[in-house]
């Protein structure tokens, strides 16, 4: 079987019409050239070219080489390099998996960002409970998560982007919706809407903690839907609701969301991803999330952060 560049030669030399020229256009010697050239028509048990001391000719047989040659060139280059461009991530197929709080503002934020930045690259997005997302990544179900509150983070790498502070979504009518901010102890007495804690243990644990801290035991309240995006529950006067910022915008009207004083609560962006399983894609989104501008807030103590492995300066990973 003839190799491939004994098709490359054979083209040169149809287009060039003289083995000097061709030569040096594929930068061997013409010696070289005219035997691999021989080589590939003792091969084929036919005449490619017809040489003089004069001039070059193409036979029939040589035109047909050289016309499916060079789209066959070009289909092999065309392979490289999209070999390549897997290879180096800037093409394949992204696995990006989180939880729906991340669904308000980090993970739309992230995709676009990487869609800009990385045309190439389809992502799948797989919607999780924050508790199970640790397990998809050593299965290798996706490549990278968008993890808050998540304590289980052994054998992960996991890397801070940034920090939401934290606050309180209320009514608008609520006497305290029109303050800058409030003292967690000033939601005394007020039932807490919070989902069960096997839903996201870390978080429910946190909450709890700073209401203890701050001299009180919040009343839970179950919200009546795993997510709302209208925050019905808020607006019928159920209770109110620990949120992080990145709610704010998302907010219907007839509520506020007013931020608690001090770091109690902050909530970490985190993405998370395992050693074990090699993605070019994943290596790519790292760099396009580490490039974004995060908010960086004053690091919260160990108790309103469980698991976070020591980790409080922004953008620093380690394995758990």
């Amino acid at each position: 079987m003839p190799e491939l560049r004994h098709l490359r030669y054979a083209v040169a030399v149809a287009e060039e019409l003289n083995f000097t020229r061709a030569a040096a256009r594929e930068g061997v010697s013409q010696q070289v050239l005219s035997a691999q050239i021989r080589q590939l028509e003792e091969e084929l048990g036919v005449r490619l070219f017809d040489r003089s001391t004069r001039e070059v000719r193409v036979t029939d047989a040589g035109a047909a080489v050289a016309e499916r040659g060079r789209a066959l060139l070009r289909e092999v280059e065309g392979l490289w390099e999209d070999v390549r461009r897997h290879g180096t991530g800037q093409a394949g197929v992204l696995r990006l998996g989180f939880s729906r709080s991340a669904a308000f503002d980090t993970a739309p934020r992230l995709v676009a960002a990487m869609a800009d930045a990385h045309p190439d690259v389809r992502i799948e997005v797989s919607e999780l409970p924050s508790p199970d997302l640790p397990q998809a990544l050593r299965d290798g179900r996706i490549d990278v998560a968008l993890a808050r509150w998540t304590a289980d983070t052994e054998g992960l790498f996991v890397q801070e982007l940034g920090r939401h502070a934290s606050g309180i979504v209320l009514r608008a009518d609520d006497p305290l919706a029109d303050r800058a901010e409030l003292e967690l102890g000033e939601l005394a007495g007020r039932p807490f809407l919070l989902h069960e804690r096997a839903a996201l243990p870390a978080r429910y644990d946190a909450v709890l903690a700073a209401c203890a801290a701050a001299g009180f035991t919040p009343r839970i309240v179950t919200p009546r839907l795993p997510f709302d995006p209208t925050f019905a529950d808020v607006a019928e006067g159920r209770g109110v609701l620990p949120a992080s910022a990145s709610v704010r915008a998302s907010l219907p009207l007839g509520l506020h969301w007013v931020a608690l004083a001090g770091d109690v609560l902050q909530q970490r962006i985190d993405v998370m991803w395992s050693p074990a399983h090699a993605a070019p894609a994943r290596d790519a989104f790292l760099a396009v999330a580490r490039a974004l501008p995060w908010p960086v807030l004053a690091p919260t103590t160990r108790a309103t952060m469980p698991g976070d492995g020591g980790a409080s300066n922004p953008g620093e990973s380690k394995p758990r």
